[in-house]
Parts: C-alpha cells; structure tokens; sequence
C-alpha cells in the first residue's frame, strides 16, 4: 500500500485509559485516536474527498466498521514505513506490503492499547486480519491510498489469529516443571547407639 512519506508519522501513544479506548470506539464522533491527516493521492477517482468525507461515503454502503478503524488503518500504514524504513524518494509515495502493514498494525496496537487491543479493534468491527485489508482496499478504491499493481486483497491473508496477535503476548507462559523422583529411606541408626534385636516369637518372655 502506498502512502505520501512527507508527513512524519504520528506518534505511538495515544491510547488513554480503556474506558476511554471504548467510549471512542462506541462513539464515533468523539476524537479518535488519531488526528486528521493530510494525504497525497496519487491514484483513485475520487481524489477531491477528504479523508473523512471518504469514510462517510464508504460507510453509507458497508457500515461493518467504525470511523475509528479507518484512522486507525491510516496511523498503521504510517507506523509501517517508519517500522520498515520504506520512505519513498522525494515526491514519491512510500511502499509497504500486504504482510508489512499487517505486522505495523499489530506492533501498534499493542502499543496504542496493550491488553485492550483485541476488545477495541472489535469495538470498531476488525476481528481478523482480512478485515484489515478490506478497509485498506476500500480507501484505495476512494482514492485516499495508492496501490501497485501486485497488491491484492489476498495480501492480507489470516497470517496469525487475533488470539495470537493480541492475547497470547499477556498470558503467563508455563513453567517446565521438572519431575523428581522422591524415594523413601529408613533413617539409619546413629553411631553408638545399641541396636536393638528383633523379638523372637517363640521367646516371649516369663509371665
């Protein structure tokens, strides 16, 4: 996926507290967790929509996703080129794959939302990582992200659970327990001591 490399990417960090993540997610037209961003379209037919005028068009159609996941996408994309280092020339837009946005939108949530990332993705309706690729090609098709000619929705196919991704970073890893064998010994008599002689049945003793 293409995007302008003239704007520094937005920092990693504005998650706030859970109780916020959620409200945002819920409530669309409250700050998102990232601020309007400004792009270079180099390709689509709709190019003199903003980003937010694109999300409305998309969403009059397929409202699956919140407004939050589309800028949430965008932030990715960003944070993916800083990640990978795939700055493009001057003037040129930056290039990242299919399987490099999917690993910057992880590395991010994490980040962004640490243990809540799973519970606010679904808040915005991203439960898998097709879901991911399907905003980035709606926003292509609106012309607000560029593409290559072999980028393709395939691109974006399920390379890890969102289980994985998202929970198994904060589950406590088992320890290996090593078994030992415990064997029971008969304490043996201290050094001096008389040892005693086991009664004979036949010599009871004398009433």
């Amino acid at each position: 996926m293409d995007a302008a490399a003239t704007r520094a990417p937005d920092p990693p960090g504005r998650g706030g507290t859970p109780h916020r993540l959620l409200a945002l997610a819920m409530d669309p037209t409250r700050r998102t967790p990232v601020d309007k961003p400004e792009f270079c379209v180099h390709s689509g037919t709709m190019a003199h929509l903003n980003f937010d005028q694109a999300i409305i068009k998309i969403r009059a159609t397929d409202s699956r996703f919140a407004p939050a996941a589309y800028h949430f996408i965008r932030q990715s994309l960003d944070h993916s080129i800083a990640r990978f280092n795939r700055h493009g020339p001057e003037k040129k837009p930056a290039h990242v794959s299919g399987k490099e946005l999917l690993e910057g939108f992880r590395d991010l949530a994490l980040k962004e939302y640490g243990p809540m990332a799973k519970t606010v993705l679904g808040e915005w309706g991203i439960f898998r990582c097709s879901h991911v690729g399907e905003i980035v090609f709606q926003l292509v098709q609106f012309g607000i992200l560029g593409k290559s000619e072999t980028d393709k929705p395939d691109d974006f196919q399920e390379i890890w659970t969102f289980i994985e991704a998202f929970e198994s970073p904060f589950q406590p890893k088992p320890q290996s327990l090593k078994k030992r064998s415990v064997s029971w010994r008969s304490p043996s008599p201290k050094k001096g001591s008389p040892r005693r002689r086991p009664k004979s049945k036949n010599n009871l003793g004398k009433l």
